[in-house]
């Protein structure tokens, strides 16, 4: 299985090795990158922030029709949100084969905290590897260190690790022989 992963031009650059590396050891899946073909839309200007599902309905558009058929991870530095949620680190849409990540909220100038590339490295790992696995046909994780736990605040997030449990090794191990 191929995984692509579209990096927005206003992502953070110089993540991109380090993720795609990362993910190549967690996930059973050949790793492409390369820059984001994708025109990003649902910027909502009342709430500061971009609409995931509008995000993730260009990307839906953009494999249909340029006839692409394995998942896509779109990296972008805008702010997610969607209706119900204050704000999302990443959302994923199995049925279609497409997630999007941000990195607005794993980096710590967002919470007025000094750079830390080492923890935004980390974070943007774990959020890209929960996505994906939810396009491996992973639910979340009740497991709090699991890459699928689903991380609701910053904190959930740095409690995890960069790990599969068990269980959810098991399922994407059975994925992969399928």
């Amino acid at each position: 299985m191929s995984l692509l992963i579209f990096w927005d031009a206003d992502a953070p650059e110089g993540f991109q090795a380090p993720l795609t590396r990362a993910l190549s050891g967690l996930l059973p899946c050949r790793i492409s990158l390369c820059d984001s073909p994708v025109i990003l839309n649902g910027y909502i200007g009342s709430r500061r922030q971009t609409d995931a599902a509008a995000l993730l309905d260009s990307l839906d558009l953009h494999k249909r029709r340029n006839h692409v058929r394995a998942p896509v991870l779109l990296v972008v530095s805008q702010d997610l949100c969607r209706d119900g949620d204050e704000f999302l680190f990443g959302l994923a849409r199995p049925s279609t084969g497409t997630a999007v990540v941000s990195t607005a909220r794993l980096e710590n100038a967002f919470y007025d905290l000094p750079d830390d590339n080492e923890m935004l490295t980390d974070r943007l790992i774990k959020e890209s590897a929960h996505e994906v696995g939810h396009l491996l046909g992973l639910p979340h994780c009740p497991d709090e260190e699991c890459i699928m736990h689903n991380p609701l605040t910053l904190q959930d997030l740095n409690r995890k690790r960069q790990w599969f449990c068990d269980r959810c090794r098991e399922v994407l191990s059975q994925g992969a022989e399928d």
